[in-house]
């Protein structure tokens, strides 16, 4: 795997730059340095003669170097701008320390060679071996950095090596064990290995949620010495090359490392001010930290020799070899399997990613534990059907099988639909017919061509070469059982009490339920199969039945013929309504501790909000979760009812429901417009099922017409946006709704994008100067937009077609750091609203509404937008002006524990209009319950109500 990403990463940079060769030549001197930091500290313990007046030459040079290389102005952090820098300057890190305590080993060697020979050899050899083990190990599961090694920059790590050139160089009689030819081998092929795997690791790609994976820059980079494999690749070449010949012993034993240290002066010179710029580096911590670890592993070796000498841990390189030669016998079957299985994984995110290797290469090493996650589902699927047909080469080709046909049925989803499997595809099993019907037949044959293939080679292996050692019935169940429960699982990756929801967010698992495919991306088609499992929609409220829904529909009717005694119009009729979800739209002013300079930023809206219904809306989200907002908008349900296992209905609920209603289609005829891509929450889907006429959008929809940017931005204006919306309204047929989402304030918020950053902002809200830039980026973004706000109104003012505008901020941007969301979590989720008639409109409606509802939720903006518009309303709408009424802002909790499109802990906040979190009377809980009643039957319930009576008739 390892190697296929190597040679594919190293092929497309041949191939696309015209210096690729000088890459690669400065990547391999990058190798060769990085090997040599952890080489020289091992020789200089594996050196056994001193020499005390060359000490003190070096010892002398080390203090004037020290001085010197204190007033440079050299640093290894990571490039920003390749430009300015040149990648030879970033060779090894840590090289400086390297240098710098490599000679402090050489002045202190005397001294640690009789402390460490207080100990025999065997004790010492266990110890390295036990910690050496034990270091690979952990740092292959998790990347832990083990016993205080730091990442190579550590006292403990320097003595650890130190320790193991003592050691190699005084247990030659072990280390014979093997050939000279052997060490010789394994060494060559793991400084191979290695140099892939440094490379892998030092891959620098980026995963931004809009603008996808940005190209690796890695050769810009240091390479870390902290690397496992070239511990072992040095360890191998010293005890190699110790035993080769007597004269080669003598030349290790007695070989001048003060060359090797004088080199890395050089090396480090450039890198030398790096320890005074780390915060967090501390001499005087690390030297302490350092004596109390050596003073207790001391302790507990005593302690061990002394009272345990029964433990006695014979490490031996044969019995070693005997173990692994007899597992790999009885199990090499099981383990090929696995092999295949993680093969056929890269394969898969291979073709999710259209063969960029660059993507790949990210996954398999970023995303390395989630990989393990796609092999271990396919895996125990394979020890299912091990333990029923206990044959290993059956098993392996059924697995490998089942495994290609899901790879291949994902792929042919997302090539139709651009979603991969996901669970409510199974429902299709009922029609393999219609299933089939939809596939190439050419493609069929070649995957009956290939199951034939798999089966003839699986059945003349398992003739041939037979399958090795069989489980007995008893491990054939364990081995069933505990497979089945790990599968099993699954069905409580959402509850956030899970231990497998703990363990998948350990894994850094982003279930994307608003984009499956990214989440496939990212996740492996299995993994995010396995995500969308524990999902439903809204738990049963008490008391749902028939007859409660049917008293339920009587009441609102009454209830809607009593408001409509005061309403005048039957229906929408000719007026059209726009709803305007305002991306990341809400006053800074308002952020706790921030402080805004050089004026009012938006003073249009401040102006416009006094002679409008207006106030602040209550947001679910913060920095994201724009859907939910546009959903609860569109359909008057609350997100704050639903299961916390569906945090994106737009993309979970929506495309499987038989009727989805929504407010456009009390009107005659709806668009929909977004100036974005529209393969994010399933738009296309989703404005289909909601009833929308037309959509635009930059996904092969309808054209939209005015794209124009703001400077650098690359964002589509929202005064383009404005205009879109009145082109549309001019168009025929009359009796319009308008939704729009716009994106000229989306993240991120680069102080590049716009020439000049009016307004200056201090306070809290931010750490760092870039965050800063950013606030301030995003402020001027507002700004034009308050401008283009005012060219609108003055545009829908002078048009004679009657005209309501619901214009909302959806959240506030994510760039407000350090402020504690259980201290300021309603202020941070507060944006601003307003609903305005223009002069054509409140003529028609023979009202002027200029009421202050303070705080309302999104969910609350149909029920009032019908009230400004003087329109009577259905049972359903009678229910959802009560509760705009009599219910407060209803939200997920805004401390912090609720996530924007990911499972998220459950409940919900009830704030007044003072910013109160309150709960609700009597009345108000029956009102509530009413409403939860309702949600449930029209998503996930028997829908007793979704009929035309109860949603657009008007109540009489």
């Amino acid at each position: 795997m390892a190697t296929i990403c190597f040679v594919g990463t190293v092929g497309q940079t041949l191939t696309s730059t015209q210096t690729g060769w000088r890459f690669v030549g400065w990547w391999m001197l990058k190798t060769f340095v990085a090997g040599s930091v952890i080489l020289i500290p091992i020789m200089i313990g594996y050196q056994q003669h001193h020499h005390p007046q060359r000490q003190g030459i070096l010892m002398l040079t080390w203090l004037i170097g020290l001085i010197t290389f204190t007033w440079a102005h050299y640093t290894t952090q990571p490039v920003v701008n390749a430009s300015q820098r040149s990648p030879e300057l970033y060779v090894v890190q840590q090289v400086f320390i390297t240098w710098l305590l490599s000679t402090a080993l050489v002045w202190a060697s005397p001294y640690l060679h009789q402390l460490f020979h207080r100990w025999s050899i065997s004790q010492r050899r266990r110890w390295l071996l036990i910690i050496t083990g034990a270091f690979l190990i952990l740092n292959f599961i998790n990347g832990y950095d083990a016993f205080g090694f730091h990442r190579g920059n550590s006292l403990i790590w320097f003595g650890y090596l130190f320790a193991i050139g003592d050691w190699l160089a005084n247990d030659q009689q072990w280390l014979r064990q093997w050939s000279p030819l052997k060490y010789g081998c394994l060494t060559m092929v793991l400084f191979l290995f290695s140099t892939v795997v440094t490379w892998l690791n030092m891959n620098n790609v980026v995963y931004s949620p809009h603008n996808g994976l940005t190209p690796n820059n890695h050769y810009l980079l240091a390479i870390n010495p902290y690397q496992p494999f070239m511990l072992i690749t040095c360890m191998l070449l010293v005890a190699g090359v110790s035993i080769s010949h007597p004269k080669a012993q003598a030349a290790w034993r007695t070989s001048d490392t003060y060359q090797g240290i004088l080199t890395l002066n050089l090396l480090g010179l450039p890198m030398a001010f790096t320890p005074f710029l780390m915060n967090n580096f501390s001499w005087t911590s690390g030297f302490l930290l350092a004596i109390v670890l050596w003073v207790i592993l001391q302790g507990l070796t005593i302690a061990i020799v002394r009272f345990c000498p029964h433990w006695q841990l014979s490490l031996s390189i044969s019995q070693v070899n005997h173990y692994l030669f007899k597992t790999w016998r009885r199990y090499w079957p099981l383990m090929l399997t696995f092999v295949l299985l993680w093969l056929m994984t890269l394969i898969a995110f291979a073709l999710l990613w259209n063969g960029n290797w660059t993507m790949v290469q990210w996954v398999m090493t970023e995303r390395i534990k989630i990989v393990l996650v796609n092999v271990a589902i396919a895996f125990a699927v394979a020890i299912i059907i091990m333990a029923i047909t206990n044959r290993w080469w059956l098993t392996t080709g059924i697995s490998v099988i089942l495994y290609g046909g899901w790879i291949v049925a994902s792929m042919l989803k997302i090539t139709a639909r651009n979603e991969p499997i996901i669970p409510t595809d199974l429902s299709t099993l009922a029609a393999p017919g219609a299933m089939l019907g939809m596939v190439n037949k050419r493609i069929i044959v070649i995957i009956i061509l290939a199951i034939i293939v798999v089966m003839a080679l699986t059945i003349w292996l398992e003739h041939q070469i037979g399958a090795g050692s069989r489980f007995s019935i008893s491990g054939r169940i364990i081995t069933a059982v505990l497979a089945v429960l790990y599968l099993a699982s699954f069905t409580l990756a959402n509850h956030s009490s899970s231990i497998i929801y703990k363990q998948l967010q350990n894994m850094d698992d982003i279930p994307y339920f608003y984009s499956q495919l990214r989440g496939a991306k990212l996740n492996g088609t299995l993994l995010q199969f396995a995500n969308n499992i524990d999902v439903h929609t809204m738990s049963k409220p008490h008391g749902y039945s028939r007859t409660t829904m049917m008293h339920i529909a009587k009441k609102y009717q009454r209830e809607g013929a009593i408001m409509n005694h005061q309403r005048l119009h039957n229906s929408v009729g000719h007026q059209n309504l726009v709803f305007v979800l305002s991306e990341s739209y809400s006053d800074p002013a308002r952020v706790p501790g921030l402080k805004v300079h050089g004026g009012d930023p938006i003073p249009y809206l401040h102006e416009l909000k006094k002679h409008s219904t207006s106030g602040l809306m209550l947001s679910s989200g913060y920095g994201g979760g724009t859907a939910n907002m546009e959903y609860q908008a569109l359909t008057g349900l609350s997100i704050a009812n639903f299961s916390p296992t569906m945090p994106t209905p737009y993309s979970q609920l929506v495309p499987y429901q038989k009727r989805a209603f929504t407010i456009n289609q009390l009107f005659p005829y709806s668009i929909g417009i977004h100036p974005f891509t529209a393969n994010l929450y399933s738009r296309k889907t989703v404005y289909r099922k909601f009833g929308f006429n037309k959509f635009y959008h930059f996904d092969g929809g309808a054209k939209i017409t005015y794209t124009k940017k703001i400077q650098n931005s690359p964002r589509v204006s929202d005064d383009s946006a404005y205009k879109e919306i009145s082109l549309n309204l001019l168009r025929q047929p009359h009796g319009k709704f308008v939704q729009m989402a716009t994106m000229q304030n989306h993240m991120p918020y680069n102080p590049s994008y716009y020439h000049e950053r009016q307004f200056k902002v201090s306070g809290k809200g931010f750490n760092t100067p870039d965050q800063q830039a950013q606030i301030e980026t995003y402020i001027q973004g507002i700004h034009y937009t308050d401008a283009a706000l005012r060219a609108w109104v003055k545009q829908l003012d002078e048009m004679k077609q009657p005209v309501t505008v619901v214009w909302y901020g959806d959240h506030l941007p994510g760039i407000y750091h350090g402020l504690p969301m259980g201290k300021y979590g309603v202020p941070l989720h507060e944006t601003d609203y307003f609903i305005y008639s223009n002069p054509a409109a409140q003529k028609l409606n023979r009202t002027k509404f200029t009421h202050r509802y303070k705080l309302v939720s999104p969910n609350n903006f149909g029920a009032l937008a019908l009230e400004q518009m003087n329109v009577k309303v259905s049972p359903y709408f009678a229910l959802l002006t009560k509760i705009a009424h009599d219910i407060p802002a209803t939200s997920l909790p805004t401390n912090g524990t609720s996530k924007n499109n990911a499972a998220h802990q459950s409940g919900r906040d009830f704030i007044n209009g003072q910013g109160k979190h309150v709960h609700l009377n009597k009345r108000q809980r029956q009102l509530f319950h009413d409403y939860q009643l309702v949600q449930y039957d029209l998503t996930a319930g028997h829908h007793y109500l979704l009929h035309n009576s109860f949603l657009k008739e008007v109540a009489k």
